[in-house]
Order: C-alpha cells, then sequence, then structure tokens
C-alpha cells in the first residue's frame, strides 16, 4: 500500500512560532503560568503544555497574577489592554502575525468609515479578535446564503475580509455574490497562503487515491476544512485524531492512501499513524506469503 502526503503537513508558521516562544519563555516566565484556552487547536498539544506546569484557563477574570498565554488565535485588543493594566500579571502574546494582519485590515477598514464584514465562523477565537479590531461593529457570516439575506444600505461603503483558514473556493463565491450586491466594497483576501496550498494539494490528492485520512483535532478549523474538501472528492475520506481511531477495514483492497493534516497537527502523530498503517500493510503481506 502506497502513502502519499500532501507537500503542507505538520505544524504551519504560525503554530511553529507560538510553541517556540512558549517552550523558550518557559523557564523565566513569571509563575503561575496559564493559557487561555489552547495555544493551538490540538488536544496533544495542550496536554504536552499542561505537563511542562502551564494550566489552561476559560475565564480571564480571575487570572491576576503570574503569566497569562495569549494563543495563536489572538485575543481581542482591548481585553488585551485591560490585562496589561492587571499590576502583578505579565503576558505572553503569540498571537499569529498573519491573524494580527487581518485584525489591523479590520481596523483601518473601521477608521476608513466602511462597515466591514468578516467571511468566517462567527464564535471562532479569531473571527472574534477580527471584529473587535473593527470596534465590534463588523457583520460575520459564514456562508453564501447569509451574505445573500443581507441588505446593504444604500450609498454605504464596505470591506471585505476572511478568516484566515476559510475554504478559499468558497471564498470566490463569496466574492462574487459582494461584487454584485454591494455597489462599494473593497476586499480582501486574506486566507493564509498556508491554509491556501493545504486546500489546493488536498483537493488534487484525494482525486488520485483510493483514500484520505485527515490528521487533526476537531476543534482545529482548517483541519475540519480539509476533512470537508476531500470528503465531497473522495467518498474513502477519514478524519483521524489519532492513530488510536484507525480501522483496518478501511484499508481492505486499498492500493494507495493520501495523508493530509492540520495547521496544529504534530508531526509526532502524523508519524504514529503512518507506523500504524503499516502494520496493516505488512500483516497483510504476511498473510498472503
Amino acid at each position: 500500500m502506497k502513502i502519499i502526503f500532501t507537500k503542507e503537513i505538520g505544524f504551519c508558521f504560525g503554530v511553529k512560532r507560538a510553541l517556540k516562544m512558549v517552550e523558550d519563555n518557559l523557564p523565566k516566565l513569571k509563575k503561575p503560568i496559564k493559557m487561555y484556552g489552547s495555544l493551538v487547536h490540538n488536544k496533544e498539544v495542550t496536554e504536552r503544555l499542561r505537563k511542562k506546569g502551564i494550566k489552561i484557563v476559560n475565564d480571564l477574570k480571575k487570572t491576576k497574577e503570574g503569566t497569562l498565554i495569549i494563543s495563536a488565535h489572538g485575543l481581542p485588543q482591548k481585553i488585551k489592554n485591560k490585562l496589561r493594566r492587571r499590576r502583578g500579571l505579565d503576558l505572553l502574546d503569540t498571537t499569529c502575525p498573519i491573524v494580527a494582519r487581518v485584525q489591523k485590515t479590520a481596523e483601518l477598514l473601521q477608521k476608513e468609515g466602511k462597515k466591514v464584514l468578516i467571511f468566517g465562523d462567527p464564535n471562532h477565537q479569531e473571527v472574534l479578535g477580527i471584529k473587535d479590531a473593527a470596534k465590534e461593529k463588523a457583520i460575520v457570516f459564514c456562508s453564501k446564503e447569509e451574505l445573500l439575506k443581507f441588505k446593504p444600505k444604500k450609498n454605504k461603503k464596505y470591506g471585505l475580509v476572511v478568516q484566515t483558514t476559510q475554504d478559499f473556493e468558497k471564498f470566490k463565491e463569496i466574492e462574487k455574490i459582494a461584487k454584485r450586491k454591494l455597489s462599494q466594497v473593497e476586499i480582501f483576501n486574506t486566507i493564509c497562503q498556508t491554509s491556501f496550498k493545504r486546500q489546493t494539494e488536498i483537493r488534487k490528492l484525494a482525486k488520485k487515491v483510493d483514500a484520505v485520512l485527515i490528521i487533526g483535532s476537531t476543534t482545529s478549523a482548517n483541519t475540519k476544512r480539509l476533512y470537508q474538501i476531500s470528503s465531497k472528492i473522495n467518498p474513502g475520506t477519514f478524519f483521524v485524531k489519532t492513530a488510536e481511531d484507525l480501522k483496518r477495514e478501511w484499508f481492505k483492497n486499498i492500493k494507495n492512501v493520501g495523508i493530509g493534516a492540520g495547521a496544529s497537527t504534530p508531526d509526532w502523530i502524523i508519524n504514529e499513524v503512518v507506523k500504524k498503517i503499516k502494520t496493516y500493510d505488512s500483516k497483510k503481506k504476511n498473510k498472503e506469503n
């Protein structure tokens, strides 16, 4: 059984940067060390950090001393400002620079008097940060149907930005509708290049293999996006969090399997999955002999 990987696989730049920032600074960070939610959307990575003494918190009101790590997905600026005013608290901000750039774009559009539209998942941490950058006046929508229902104001200027991990093909549909529906709109494709490349590669790979494995966490937006894209092309697409999720029957009569992974999926998880797949293949060969 042949295993074919997408070229872009494993941690993206933003995730690598966030983890390096945490691990390099860990010995000198003021204790207790806390992290708001997950540094990146992967349970195994979160557990690894927890074992290093980092406590996960979901209530910022009680975080008043030590160090607070802000995840790669970022936080609304007004919340960061409040946190910085707490005398006993240090911040380690690992916000991905690409996410920060989208926030800045939304902020500038708002300052120019444009109504900001965000194509993204309304409850995602990244989108909430972008919305805040536009002074909470932005409108978030996650489908073309929602945009079609939107009633623009006459003579109003609009600016459109996109969650960095959104599906590029869906964005192109949104772009066409926005240009048709809004007389004055400035559109920014803020999907990160890594997400775009992974989506492009999985579309190609899903067409030429018997089965596809997408490895990553169910809380990861970009991993779920890869699964959705691949599933539409290849019905033999499976979502795998770890090697424990694999089932031998998936590989029956399979000659080649494609593997893609989310931007927050660690190499060690991918390697464990591949190792287990190879045991299925070796057992099959032994049976034939």
